[in-house]
């Protein structure tokens, strides 16, 4: 019975594989597709007006007045019905007061320098006219596992700086 069970795992059944047995197939398994950004009126209001209270609480010399009312008549150009341009002004309003509210107790460490190059790419966007959403940043993948970090040259090396000099100490 051994021998009949090894047999099944050669190269004889080419065709045979997890996908197969399971309903998939091998071309199901290449990495997933990268998630759409939604760019609809609703989002678009989120976005605006998120990064207008953000780009406030780290001091940008911007008219938030003036790009509310640019992009809400960009928006209501856009669209005929006036239920819709009005949870467009409840949408922008509750985000750019909501993400006000939420990081008023953040202190002035908020405004990192990397996190203000981010506010002041997308604020320069939305000045200009462009109200689609940011892009989300891309997030390195962590091979993890257990051997996740068994090549990265930077564990390696401390371990062979520890190898070549041990602690003195007591043994």
């Amino acid at each position: 019975m051994g021998a009949g069970m090894l047999a099944g795992c050669g190269a004889s059944l080419p065709s045979l594989t997890t996908g197969s047995l399971f309903g998939g197939s091998a071309a199901s398994t290449a990495a997933p597709a990268a998630p759409q950004i939604q760019n609809d009126p609703i989002s678009r209001a989120l976005q605006v007006g998120a990064t207008a209270a953000k780009a406030q609480k780290c001091g940008f010399n911007f008219d938030a007045n003036k790009l509310r009312t640019q992009f809400l008549a960009n928006e209501s150009a856009a669209l005929p019905n006036a239920a819709d341009v009005a949870k467009i002004n409840q949408s922008y309003d509750a985000s750019y007061r909501g993400t006000a509210k939420a990081i008023a107790g953040e202190g002035e460490d908020y405004c990192s320098t990397q996190k203000t190059q981010v506010i002041k790419t997308a604020l320069t966007r939305h000045l200009a006219g462009d109200y689609t959403p940011t892009p989300p940043e891309p997030v390195e993948e962590d091979d993890g596992g257990l051997f996740g970090s068994f090549g990265d040259s930077s564990t390696n090396a401390a371990n062979e700086q520890k190898l070549r000099h041990p602690p003195v100490g007591d043994y």
